[in-house]
């Protein structure tokens, strides 16, 4: 069982901040901010592609209801989503990070090989695509 069903089904303590039939959402309990959330469907999916139409749909509606909430309670620099799938999902269960951002947060993007690339290496990349 997925901690996220072992939230739905009351066996770990959360801060639920929303829930119905196919979703639900709390915090974080390893926040990188104050107000980051976890949104999930109820239904243990493994990754993005599993998800059914109406619950990704559920999901991006909640989504947007808890950035206006969040910007009204935590005043952020902007918020960030985050959403991990395969070997980078820690949780085996399908959920979306929504999370203030703050100029001095020090939260950053870290690419492999950094540097911006040039279109004729990008387009050459997605030839085939």
């Amino acid at each position: 069982m997925t901690v996220v069903e072992q939230i739905v089904a009351r066996q770990v303590d959360a801060v639920i901040v929303y829930e119905s039939a196919r979703v639900i959402a709390f915090a974080d309990h390893d926040p990188i901010n104050p107000g980051h959330l976890l949104i999930a469907p109820v239904q243990p999916y493994a990754s993005f592609i599993d998800l059914p139409a109406n619950v990704l749909e559920e999901i991006q509606s909640v989504a947007k209801q808890l950035y206006v909430r969040l910007e009204q309670k935590f005043a952020p620099d902007g918020i960030s989503f985050i959403q991990n799938n395969g070997f980078f999902n820690e949780l085996n269960h399908y959920h979306l990070h929504i999370f203030p951002r703050f100029k001095d947060d020090q939260f950053g993007w870290q690419s492999r090989d950094g540097g911006i690339r040039k279109v004729s290496e990008l387009s050459e990349l997605f030839a085939d695509f």
